[in-house]
């Protein structure tokens, strides 16, 4: 009787071998069988593409959707200096599209890595905080500036050199310096807590920002991250006080916010010459060969299909989906609506698949 359980046994463990090794492989061939398409965005529209995602592969079984984020900065710069083979960029400044990717070759196609940008989306700048910051109790929108710098308030920022969020934080800053007439408000937040020292130098009513090649906090008032996704978790935990934020990202996140006048937000076009008087200098060694200088402006998103995209075709099938799909209504319901139709520099370029979809910049 006991061999006969050991025969038994031994039946029943290689049937379940042979099972599991048919699923296995089966599922591994279904995988391989899978059209890849390769996403590489911007951190801060990570949260409405993961449902995006979702939807796009279960109306197309066929698909798998690998997505990346990263600072939009560094979002380019894995496409055209780490060679990183990608069928969508998605970017938090669609300006960095033509500045960084017209005039740059791909050694192996010849071919510039970019001839067109669709902005199809906008935001604008809150500062968040939780219900553990610092006077949360007492903050509002006409003493944050006071709030922000006594010196037991952490503040986060985000690297300028590597997301948009930071360089746009700075500029932020220096105009509601002149909006609340707080004097030295750039130099007492920004200035005096990096060293070398982020400067802040006046030309009339223009203000150049000079952002040095390392930067480095000193003391314990500056958290300086690469993305907001790394804000956001030191946030959640209570590791810092406040943080700008994109309007979006601080709704998704369900965290307290105080809204920014439009002459600071950078989220309203009327006040794009009051954005403009906000210089961005770069003294990087690194952007030698592409200047990254910015000017202040109105927040626009931006997106491209690279022209070394593996797979072009499937990345336009995404674009409309995220234009006029079900995409849309998905970054509707993250509080980040989308345009349709959106806005393009070059419509003759576009792929004929999403001419319909935009139109010539005014």
């Amino acid at each position: 009787m006991r061999r006969r359980y050991v025969v038994l046994s031994v039946i029943l463990i290689a049937v379940l071998m042979v099972s599991t090794y048919f699923f296995v492989e089966n599922d591994v061939l279904n995988i391989s069988s899978k059209q890849t398409l390769t996403i590489f965005c911007a951190t801060s529209l990570e949260y409405p593409l993961n449902k995006v995602d979702a939807d796009f592969m279960a109306a197309n079984p066929d698909v798998n959707v690998e997505m990346m984020g990263h600072g939009s900065i560094q979002v380019i710069r894995q496409v055209t200096e780490l060679d990183q083979r990608v069928d969508l960029l998605m970017v938090a400044d669609y300006s960095l599209i033509p500045m960084m990717m017209y005039n740059t070759v791909d050694s192996q196609t010849k071919q510039a890595y970019a001839d067109y940008y669709i902005r199809f989306a906008t935001n604008k700048l809150v500062l968040a905080y939780t219900n553990s910051s610092v006077d949360a109790n007492e903050i509002n929108a006409s003493n944050w500036c006071q709030i922000l710098t006594q010196p037991n308030v952490r503040l986060g920022l985000v690297n300028p050199e590597l997301d948009s969020l930071g360089y746009r934080s700075l500029m932020a800053i220096q105009l509601a310096q002149d909006y609340y007439g707080v004097k030295d408000l750039f130099l007492n937040l920004v200035t005096n807590n990096f060293s070398p020292p982020i400067s802040s130098i006046p030309n009339g009513s223009n203000y150049t920002i000079s952002v040095p090649d390392v930067q480095t906090p000193v003391g314990n008032k500056i958290i300086l991250r690469a993305s907001e996704v790394d804000l956001i978790a030191l946030l959640q935990t209570g590791y810092l006080d406040y943080c700008f934020l994109y309007e979006s990202n601080a709704k998704q996140y369900g965290f307290n916010y105080i809204e920014l006048p439009d002459q600071i937000n950078l989220g309203n076009p009327a006040y794009a010459s009051n954005y403009q008087r906000i210089n961005i200098v770069y003294a990087h060694q690194r952007f030698e060969t592409v200047t990254l200088d910015r000017t202040g402006e109105p927040i626009y998103y931006g997106l491209t299909i690279p022209s070394n995209a593996p797979n072009p075709q499937l990345a336009e099938e995404f674009v409309q989906f995220m234009l006029n799909g079900q995409g849309k209504t998905d970054f509707a319901q993250a509080y980040q609506p989308v345009f349709c139709p959106s806005y393009t520099d070059n419509i003759k370029a576009l792929p004929p698949s999403l001419q319909s979809l935009v139109t010539a910049e005014p």
